[in-house]
């Protein structure tokens, strides 16, 4: 792999990787595309993949990656993605799912920006109150997303990860999007109560869920900013596009994102085999 240069050139492209199967969500994948256009505009792209058709086999993303083997099975692919998003000329890579599988990887196989839902909010977050709060769809997404958050050492600012009461998955969110009334109910108790304990920022922690709320105008509850944690992700990583273009600004490759030989990761990646 070389030391790339994202953001020079043409107007910047950005690979979004949805955990999701999107051929079985289409109004997410429609919706998505529409946000990014009209948050970015001409700024840069946004291309929006999924996961292929029967990686679940007939469960939700929800469902299944609460277990550990699952999780690392369904998503390693994710890491050759990032691979081949680099090697097409994509200038950064999103991850859009607040499960975050293997970031870590990923940046240390990658040499353009990677951003993910989980990161950008929370450290966005933290420039808007002392206190976020994050609501997931259900348990399981809920614990995921309290591993990222001490992942990135970032519980004292967290006040909590809460969970919609009742669960949702992202098939019955996504059917909620032509009757969205109870899930945003749903949403703003929680935020409510959350508010009233010391949350200045919420965060929707689920990506479809995240999407219906900008999609039907939820922006702030109980005077504190309901984040649209999409937009902030984009632009995070154009950001971070801009800034390794111009700034010579990357990540460090030597402890966290380790990598002393810049062949290492083409002779172990899968796609050359393939």
């Amino acid at each position: 792999m070389s030391e790339a240069m994202p953001g020079k050139g043409s107007t910047p492209r950005i690979w979004h990787q949805s955990v999701n199967e999107l051929d079985h969500l289409e109004v997410y994948k429609r919706a998505l595309e529409a946000h990014a256009a009209e948050i970015l505009g001409d700024d840069a792209e946004v291309v929006v993949h999924g996961l292929p058709s029967g990686s679940y086999a007939g469960a939700s993303a929800t469902a299944v990656l609460g277990n550990a083997f699952a999780y690392h099975r369904i998503l390693s692919r994710v890491i050759d993605n990032a691979i081949t998003a680099e090697r097409q000329g994509y200038d950064a890579f999103v991850i859009g799912s607040f499960s975050e599988p293997f970031l870590r990887e990923i940046r240390s196989a990658v040499d353009i920006p990677v951003a993910s839902l989980t990161e950008s909010g929370l450290l966005v977050g933290c420039s808007l109150g002392s206190y976020v709060a994050l609501i997931s769809n259900a348990p399981a997404v809920q614990w995921m997303t309290k591993v990222a958050v001490d992942k990135h050492k970032l519980a004292a600012r967290v006040l909590e990860v809460a969970a919609m009461d009742p669960p949702l998955d992202e098939p019955q969110l996504a059917r909620a999007y032509a009757d969205p009334a109870p899930v945003i109910a749903n949403f703003r108790a929680a935020a409510e109560r959350l508010v009233a304990r010391g949350a200045d920022v919420i965060i929707p922690a689920e990506g479809v869920l995240a999407e219906l709320l900008v999609r039907h105008g939820v922006y702030r509850i109980a005077g504190a900013p309901v984040m649209d944690v999409f937009a902030v992700t984009w632009a995070y990583a154009l950001m971070q596009i801009r800034l390794w273009s111009k700034a010579q600004l990357g990540v460090g490759r030597s402890w966290h994102h380790r990598r002393d030989d810049a062949a290492i990761v083409a002779r172990f990646w899968q796609g050359d085999a393939q």
